[in-house]
């Protein structure tokens, strides 16, 4: 009886999210029509063989059907930084296998340039019309799959609030369960918690489940494990591992034993020699295409009030070394001592500073320095930073001396890798978050890093400066 139930619900779940996973299709070949449009115009403006329209979209059928196996339509459930490996090893995998194809039956495809350019305008046009189309579904309430959460504790409540903080993830909390009669009737970050374990099983609202009890007993687990998976299509279990990295979690099996690998990617040589080369490519590139910004700058902050225009900032980094942080200044040359007096004759602006080291309303701060650090424009020149290798364009923000007290154990962790440009905290919430909530989130940055999770970061920070949210 519940396997027809359960595949009837799952047969409608299916249908019910079909709109989503076609407006995806949609535009992914949306997209791949415009690379090689834009390829033929290459192709004809240089005077190459003309593309093939025929075996293009052959291919481009290939790459979809991959996508579709990948599980990117809808997608759901899927970490950013997931979402971007799939998608950039599957295009990528797709122009080998164009190659491969072309070398084996001995027709190379006319033009080598023209392929890897189609593959590449691919790879980046389809990522923002996806997000493009995401961000629109999202905003008409189109997108998603509704779950119901079982469990109502802390680990739920921290669950909940970041899928409906980010609901890219499509995975929207609509019910909770708890069997404390006392929480019935309430809300958990905005769920209402609506019944007993017993109400979930008999009257599920939803295709999906999410098990969040981790601090139950191993016999507990196991029986309501065992319950709700029978009883829902789809279950997903968040287990017992807090500060545990996530990222790097593989699952494996001995017998009928469940274990799982717990991959240390910063030793990783491969991952880290990825890293450098973004960084090198990243802050040079860069560099050199924004130079008459950074000339621009410099110019207006010599301008605005006396002083150099680039400061040095003495921060720890990689291994506990300090180093000189280069940033354009922002404040006026006596800073410290309009700190000190502000400080002095206001104790609420004292406990701001000493809680966050920022002051909203810092009247050290010259006119051009409170553009520069609306639009972040200021950490511009560790550009040389990252070149030199004393910060990379992704990491932990850099700190002073006196700021590793408050990291406490966090710190040995915090000082494997080089502190960065942006980070994991500024691309979510930036000077909006406590400094505790920093510090984890640092930690998590080390103790989760992947490539992919860099850059995911860099797309995100350059959302956050566009918006101009939380910078100060």
């Amino acid at each position: 009886m519940h396997t027809s139930m359960d595949s009837r619900r799952t047969h409608t779940l299916r249908l019910s999210e079909l709109p989503q996973s076609l407006s995806l299709v949609l535009g992914d070949l949306l997209s791949a029509a415009l690379a090689l449009q834009l390829t033929s115009v290459f192709l004809g403006a240089t005077g190459r063989p003309a593309l093939n329209w025929g075996d293009g979209l052959i291919w481009v059928g290939f790459w979809i059907l991959w996508r579709a196996y990948q599980g990117l339509y809808p997608g759901y459930g899927r970490s950013p930084q997931t979402e971007l490996r799939l998608h950039t090893v599957g295009t990528l995998t797709l122009l080998g296998a164009q190659i491969a194809a072309a070398f084996a039956v001995h027709r190379l495809m006319p033009s080598v340039p023209g392929l890897l350019l189609q593959w590449g305008l691919i790879l980046v046009l389809a990522l923002m019309v996806r997000y493009g189309l995401r961000a629109l579904l999202i905003r008409s309430r189109q997108y998603g799959r509704s779950i119901s959460v079982i469990g109502a504790g802390q680990t739920a409540a921290l669950t909940i609030a970041h899928l409906r903080n980010n609901p890219a993830y499509g995975l929207n909390p609509v019910a909770a369960y708890d069997d404390n009669l006392a929480l019935h009737g309430t809300l958990l970050e905005g769920v209402p918690i609506v019944g007993t374990l017993d109400d979930a099983l008999n009257a599920p609202r939803t295709a999906q489940a999410l098990i969040s009890i981790p601090g139950a007993r191993a016999e507990v687990q196991q029986r309501v494990v065992n319950s709700v998976y029978a009883a829902y299509p789809f279950t997903w279990v968040v287990p017992d591992l807090f500060g545990v990295p996530n990222q790097a979690l593989q699952p494996h099996n001995i017998g009928s034993i469940a274990s799982l690998e717990i991959k240390n990617n910063l030793r990783s040589v491969q991952a880290r020699m990825i890293k450098r080369t973004i960084d090198l490519l990243g802050a040079g590139l860069g560099g050199l295409i924004i130079l008459p910004v950074l000339l621009l700058i410099a110019v207006a902050i010599k301008l605005d009030s006396p002083g150099p225009a680039v400061y040095r900032a003495r921060r720890l980094g990689r291994d506990g070394r300090p180093f000189d942080c280069l940033k354009f200044r922002s404040m006026h040359r006596d800073a410290e001592a309009k700190l000190r007096e502000v400080l002095d004759s206001n104790p609420a602006l004292r406990a701001e500073f000493e809680a966050t080291h920022k002051l909203k309303d810092d009247p050290r701060v010259t006119r051009v320095g409170t553009f520069l650090r609306k639009t972040s424009l200021d950490e511009l020149p560790q550009l040389g930073n990252v070149l030199n290798g004393t910060m990379s364009l992704v990491g932990p923000r850099p700190i002073v001396q006196v700021e590793v007290e408050k990291y406490g154990d966090i710190y040995e962790v915090y000082k494997q890798v080089r502190p960065g440009m942006t980070g994991y905290w500024q691309a979510n919430g930036r000077s909006d978050t406590s400094y505790d909530e920093r510090v984890a989130m640092d930690n998590f940055y080390v103790t989760n890093w992947t490539p992919w999770l860099d850059i995911v970061i860099l797309i995100q920070t350059v959302r956050v400066v566009l918006m101009g949210k939380g910078a100060y």
